[in-house]
């Protein structure tokens, strides 16, 4: 008979309780030795990313490499504008609207001797003020076009293609409304000796509002009134559509835009108003100016204002602000510039015939270059080293460098 094997177990002997509370102590140590290792690294990763970004931010361009070049045929006396992402370049003759390559899109061919465009999104209107026929526009070309019996003051168009018109006649001024193709949806008369001289008109990109800035001076008074007109199911019920107006003493107000469906701009040449409602705009802040304006600019998220520089007899100061009216910068500069407004990464881009400067949101200088020829325009390419610039003859797109 054979008999079986096997281990025998045996039991450890007992730890006093001062040991196990040395041995917990010891754990407890390893643990925040390794904690504190942790946290070390993340505060160097921290600090690094913060020093890279201190670095990145306060960093200047001066130069830059050519990434791609396209030669590009040029219009005689052409101006530029950036739409949907590629070019358009007009003239007294006609609009060409092509890719930054220069593949051409459309051709649109016409006679003004001093052409203006406004957009929406996807459509733009080509006309003359004092014309009388409006192109419409959109990326595959045009849409429509409109003749009137009455010389053209303002136009302005939504994002479907909806048009109003503003016309003058002697002293009667004439509002209309034009879907794309043409057609008349709405219209209404303006009499100076009533209502004051309109001076500008803003529609909303769904085009359910309409604002109208007048001006009435009478002896000595100077007043403005931005009218609301409404043209959706709320202002059927109102006389003459009207929604809200609002009037201000000794101000002038040269140009309104909506920059939303529900926000409205009122630049005065003494305050900056603020409109906000999405059926009855109201007052919902005013900025005081403290010196003349001499430009404006925005995009959907802020507008800036340039001034002369208060503390010098030479260069500019631009204040830019959220769309609630809080000022987010203030930058001086200066450069001589013909041109000053957003790019879509977020920089301002001031320029003018052959030097560019761009600045962040947080008032840091990026890039600063005087080129060798005529610069048209300034469009972002991918992050903020990359850039397409238009230029005499050429198509450049470049990454910035040292």
């Amino acid at each position: 008979m054979t008999k079986s094997g096997g281990t025998k177990l045996r039991a450890l002997p007992e730890q006093s309780s001062e040991e196990l509370s040395e041995l917990k102590q010891k754990i407890r140590i390893h643990r925040m030795k390794i904690l504190i290792l942790i946290l070390a690294g993340i505060s160097i990763v921290i600090g690094l990313c913060f020093a890279a970004f201190i670095y990145f931010e306060n960093k200047v361009y001066t130069d830059y490499e050519i990434i791609e070049q396209t030669e590009r045929s040029e219009m005689q006396a052409a101006e530029y504008e950036e739409f949907c992402g590629s070019v358009l370049q007009y003239t007294q003759d006609g609009a060409v609207y092509s890719d930054i390559e220069g593949n051409v899109f459309w051709n649109q061919t016409y006679e003004m001797e001093t052409p203006c465009i406004t957009m929406c999104d996807d459509y733009l209107a080509i006309y003359e003020q004092g014309g009388t026929r409006i192109y419409i526009m959109s990326m595959a070309g045009q849409q429509g076009a409109i003749s009137t019996t009455l010389p053209i003051q303002r136009v302005s168009i939504a994002s479907q293609g909806t048009v109003a018109v503003l016309m003058e006649d002697s002293q009667t001024s004439y509002l209309h409304m034009y879907n794309k193709e043409g057609k008349q949806l709405a219209g209404g008369e303006l009499h100076i000796e009533n209502s004051g001289y309109p001076l500008d008109i803003a529609l909303s990109a769904d085009a359910q509002k309409l604002a109208v800035s007048l001006l009435d001076i009478k002896e000595a008074d100077v007043k403005s009134t931005v009218v609301f007109y409404n043209y959706g199911t709320v202002g059927k019920s109102e006389i003459d559509n009207i929604v809200s107006s609002y009037s201000y003493m000794d101000m002038v107000i040269p140009s309104i835009r909506f920059v939303s469906n529900d926000r409205l701009l009122a630049f005065g040449d003494t305050d900056i108003i603020i409109f906000e409602g999405t059926q009855k705009p109201a007052e919902a802040r005013k900025i005081k100016c403290k010196s003349n304006i001499r430009s404006i600019y925005w995009d959907e998220e802020n507008f800036g204002l340039v001034f002369d520089n208060p503390d010098s007899a030479k260069g500019y100061l631009t204040h830019i602000y959220n769309m609630k009216g809080a000022l987010v910068l203030e930058q001086k500069f200066d450069l001589e510039y013909t041109d000053i407004g957003f790019l879509q990464n977020g920089l301002l881009c001031i320029r003018n015939e052959k030097s560019v400067q761009l600045f962040t949101m947080r008032g840091s200088k990026r890039f600063e270059y005087t080129f060798d020829r005529n610069v048209y325009d300034v469009i972002s390419g991918n992050g903020q080293l990359d850039y397409w610039i238009i230029l005499s003859g050429e198509t450049d797109r470049i990454k910035l460098k040292d």
